[in-house]
């Protein structure tokens, strides 16, 4: 005797059911998106490096834990090649942790509440005859500067000046290694980077001199990230501002 077609038909449905469980079980990328990936500079110690076993580390992979722990919201954080990151920030393909914010940068993407405030520094040599307290007055140097790096309006505005000697280089160490070498007379780096990668040999004929800037530190978030990703971790780390967490984490990881 045959089964009524009905029962054919719920039978069919269950298994459809069944299947596709049995797929979202087999795939969970399928069941939930990605972690959103935040690239950090891995060179940039004590603020972003990777350490002795690949793992992101530093004051900003630090705060930006503490901010995905407390918003609920899990980060993908990295720490590779500076370069590297900034071209996936272009792509889109990840946000990148830890750079300056400027108007192009608001206009481009969308730019998360401060992690940091970074002390910006030229480093030049002993004997140079630079007296200045302010950016404007390394105007008559060539100056490296770090390929990428927001510094700031002003820095933007002076880069349009042709009387500005400006000449990139691709990370703070490379930006350093072209004043050793006598390529550049000043390297405006920060000061964690000018403490750290100078070259020790070279360290005794060179000096640091702050020049009124002080910039905050932001994740840059491509336009695929979800906005509710980028209010929750402001949220996180506003209350992390309120609550002095970001000011303890800094002086644990720029005082050691």
């Amino acid at each position: 005797m045959s089964r009524p077609s009905g029962f054919l038909l719920h039978l069919t449905m269950l298994g459809a059911g069944v299947a596709l469980a049995l797929a979202l079980l087999g795939h969970p990328a399928a069941a939930r998106p990605a972690s959103p990936a935040v690239l950090c500079n891995d060179e940039h110690f004590p603020l972003s490096y990777r350490d002795d076993a690949g793992r992101p580390a530093g004051l900003y992979p630090e705060i930006l834990r503490e901010a995905a722990r407390r918003s609920g919201v899990p980060l993908d954080i990295r720490a590779v090649p500076w370069t590297r990151a900034l071209r996936a920030l272009e792509t889109g393909e990840a946000a990148l942790g830890g750079a300056f914010a400027t108007t192009r940068a608001r206009g481009q993407w969308r730019v998360s509440l401060p992690l940091h405030h970074e002390r910006i520094v030229a480093v030049l040599p002993v004997e140079t005859p630079f007296h200045g307290s302010r950016l404007a007055d390394l105007r008559p140097y060539r100056t490296c500067i770090v390929e990428g790096w927001n510094y700031g309006p002003s820095l933007d505005a002076m880069q349009a000046d042709a009387a500005w000697r400006l000449d990139p280089a691709p990370s703070e160490a490379l930006c350093l290694r072209k004043l050793e070498a006598g390529r550049v007379q000043v390297a405006l780096v920060g000061e964690a980077g000018a403490a750290r990668l100078l070259d020790p040999a070279e360290s005794p004929r060179m000096r640091t001199e702050a020049v009124g800037l002080e910039l905050p530190v932001h994740v840059f978030w491509p336009l695929t990230v979800p906005d509710e990703t980028v209010r929750r971790i402001d949220v996180a780390l506003r209350r992390m501002e309120e609550d002095g967490t970001l000011r303890r984490l800094a002086r644990r990881h720029l005082e050691q």
